[in-house]
């Protein structure tokens, strides 16, 4: 019997070493858009604040926004998530 997409979804997922940018308004992104190449380093999309990036070009969409005068804000998760 296969699974159903729904019940795919419900089951429980942990990935370790991933990247997420969020922002608070999906406007944000628009601007981030305008600055530097985002879609290059995206993933997936979570929602419309949130998408996940690849995690090894990190450093390098940090020096693009940091480059543009954005000053991003990043966290660490802790282990115990």
């Amino acid at each position: 019997m296969t699974q159903s997409r729904r019940d795919r979804w419900a089951q429980q997922v942990v990935h370790r070493d991933v990247t997420v940018l969020s922002v608070r308004e999906p406007g944000v992104l628009d601007e981030i858009r305008a600055v530097v190449p985002l879609d290059e380093f995206v993933l997936a999309v979570i929602s419309d604040t949130r998408l996940l990036l690849d995690p090894t070009r990190l450093a390098e969409l940090h020096g693009l926004l940091t480059a543009a005068g954005v000053a991003p804000l990043m966290q660490r998760a802790r282990d115990d998530l």
